[in-house]
């Protein structure tokens, strides 16, 4: 082949690379005003609604006879202390860590926040610190400048504030203590989970989870576990189609 003969194959060549290099662009460009004649003629579709709420979850240390009052023992009562140290108990210091960490509030009375915040804010740990940083809300009328981190007070309607609260909240909003406000709550069918840890013991007096109700609220059994000491932890689901 002569050199002439080589250029003018070269060329050939480069043109026809030319060509399809030309043909791939255009195709390229139909293939865009395609696209977007298709979007101008079909509506993009509508914003998702959030659909998901909040779940309030009641966790309490129960006594066999339903009573929830002083479980440490510090506030006076005569029964107090039936509890224990739960630092000494693996199981129950690794529920207290799990709960923690998949809520997305506390929800408390001002008595059980009171005692809370007295407490937790100078402790260090991985509940310690999980706890100073969730968002907890306080239903009070008469609280004013709540001191711990991240806290909210509810002053208004306890049922349209939680009912609002649930809206706006992904996760557990878990309740622990504040029985005045479980009580309200669960008469209302605000309440969507129970918790319970029974302790194997009676007090005969004391302040019991459970008060009087208007009507039956009907449970569904959800789990059962068994933690040393011989404590159950029952958790149960409110039936609200019963």
């Amino acid at each position: 082949m002569t050199i002439y003969e080589y250029e003018y194959l070269m060329k050939a060549v480069l043109d026809d690379a030319r060509r399809a290099g030309e043909r791939d662009r255009l195709l390229l460009e139909a293939r865009r005003a395609r696209r977007a004649r298709r979007q101008r003629l079909v509506p993009a579709p509508p914003a998702r609604r959030r659909t998901e709420m909040g779940k309030i979850v009641v966790s309490e240390n129960v006594t066999l006879d339903g009573v929830i009052q002083d479980p440490a023992g510090d506030q006076g009562f005569q029964a107090g202390g039936w509890v224990g140290l739960i630092g000494n108990s693996p199981q129950l210091a690794k529920l207290a860590l799990d709960e923690a960490l998949a809520a997305g509030a506390l929800l408390l009375g001002r008595r059980s926040y009171e005692w809370l915040a007295a407490r937790w804010p100078s402790r260090s740990g991985e509940l310690a610190d999980r706890l100073n940083s969730l968002p907890k809300y306080v239903v009070s009328a008469t609280l004013a400048n709540p001191a711990w981190n991240n806290s909210t007070v509810l002053k208004g309607d306890v049922l349209n504030e939680v009912s609002t609260l649930k809206q706006h909240i992904d996760g557990d909003i878990v309740i622990a203590g504040s029985f005045q406000v479980v009580r309200t709550l669960i008469e209302h069918d605000l309440v969507d989970e129970l918790r319970l840890k029974i302790f194997p013991v009676a007090l005969g007096v004391g302040e019991r989870l459970f008060g009087e109700t208007s009507d039956k609220k009907p449970m569904r059994l959800l789990d059962t576990q068994t933690l040393e000491g011989g404590i159950a932890y029952l958790t149960y689901q409110s039936v609200r189609d019963a």
